[in-house]
């Protein structure tokens, strides 16, 4: 009864929390401790732990002994049963599928029962239209110009969309022409400047850099990937997993990190008892080749970074085409239509400090202008009460005049 248990729960994948001579102790002599924890473990996740239990009744496989596999009859027994596992898995995750599908039997019905109805009333409308048709005189002519006209539409349909793909192919050659003519004209523009020597030279640069991205480099990320893809093909044939499952592969994956490390550490320790030029060669090719692979992966992505470019830039191009732009500048057109634009900004900055001056200058006139009219506004008024006052004293000292001279 104890072998039983402690072979189910291994089904079940309990990791106990003491050790496993302690936990099979436990379970053999029925001690309290150990077959409440397993209890509550087990009633912390019925439902996961029922599927596990009716999958492992019929994944966990029967182990034959090498020396009976040596038997033909045994070995294609085994292989058909290997077989039927993998079978069932396939079969139990597409039941898995059809079950988490939010269609039930009530809605297939009741969607089954709408088409139905749906192709009844298509088979009457079908039938009064014939109906309609049949009493017409010329009913074949009319059904031979409708097959007519249905080629004819079908034959504009393919013709459409080969003048799109067309178009397409076109257009895609104009961008690689475009390219390959800027392309060219810069190797034009660096021949100038460079001997034969020198461009040989690059040339052999950049076909070393390619050699190594397709001998080398590219090889060894296509096989990264495959054996990715087959890593991921494996975890989806698996049944589904539950975060225990997670944690047991996360505490193997620690165990493994583990002895791998050990085992560096017994490798360093045995290569430094060697040669100490061997190491040190060693570690300079290791040291080579990380900073070769770092700059492929910088090439990698400059050349990305440009392709990308090229693309944005002949589409931009097709854009000011579209909209009948003029012709974009490059080279040495760019070069004097960005002096020409840095020449009109400098006349642009004197003529607003100008402008700025002579905006200060006129505030300041103005306001020049303003005192002086209030001034002169002032020095009217002073003037008229001034010349009012003389005349009064005139014509009193007048008058005073005239009588003394009538008394006299």
């Amino acid at each position: 009864m104890a072998h039983r248990m402690l072979k189910f729960l291994s089904v079940l994948k309990y990791t106990p929390e003491c050790s496993v001579q302690e936990f099979q102790a436990g379970v053999i002599t029925g001690e309290k401790s150990v077959v409440y924890q397993t209890l509550a473990w087990v009633l912390q996740s019925v439902e996961t732990l029922k599927t596990r239990a009716y999958l492992g009744r019929y994944l966990v496989k029967v182990e034959v002994p090498d020396e009976i596999l040596q038997d033909d009859e045994v070995e294609k027994i085994n292989q058909e049963y290997l077989e039927l596992l993998e079978e069932f898995k396939t079969v139990h995750k597409a039941t898995d599928k059809l079950k988490s599908n939010q269609y039930t039997a009530a809605d297939i019905k009741k969607d089954i029962q709408q088409m139905e109805q749906e192709n009844e009333q298509l088979t009457k409308t079908i039938e009064r239209k014939k109906a309609r048709v049949e009493s017409m005189s010329n009913i074949n002519e009319l059904l031979a110009a409708a097959r007519s006209l249905r080629r004819e539409q079908e034959r504009q349909a393919n013709i459409l969309e080969q003048r799109h793909s067309q178009k397409t192919a076109v257009q895609v050659a104009e961008n690689k022409y475009q390219r390959l003519m800027m392309q060219l004209k810069e190797l034009r523009a660096a021949s100038q400047n460079m001997s034969v020597d020198k461009l040989m030279l690059k040339l052999e640069e950049e076909y070393k850099s390619t050699q190594y991205l397709v001998e080398e480099k590219l090889p060894k990320e296509l096989a990264a990937k495959k054996k990715s893809c087959n890593n991921i093909q494996k975890v989806l044939l698996e049944p589904a997993m539950t975060e225990d499952d997670v944690e047991e592969l996360l505490e193997k994956a620690q165990d493994l990190q583990t002895e791998l490390n050990e085992l560096h550490q017994q490798r360093m320790s045995r290569t430094d008892n060697a040669d100490e030029k061997l190491v040190m060669f060693r570690k300079q090719a290791m040291m080579i080749a990380r900073k070769k692979e770092a700059l492929a992966e910088e090439l990698k992505e400059c050349t990305n970074e440009w392709t990308e470019a090229e693309n944005e830039l002949s589409k931009k191009k097709e854009e000011m085409r579209s909209t009948g732009a003029e012709q974009v500048l490059t080279g040495p057109e760019f070069k004097k239509y960005i002096a020409m634009i840095r020449n009109k900004g400098n006349v642009y900055k004197t003529k607003r400090s100008e402008m700025a001056d002579l905006r200060a200058e006129v505030g300041v006139l103005a306001r020049t202008a303003d005192i002086l009219q209030n001034q002169y506004n002032e020095v009217k008024t002073n003037h008229l009460s001034n010349g009012k006052r003389t005349r009064h004293s005139w014509i009193h000292r007048h008058s005073r005049q005239v009588g003394d001279d009538i008394c006299c």
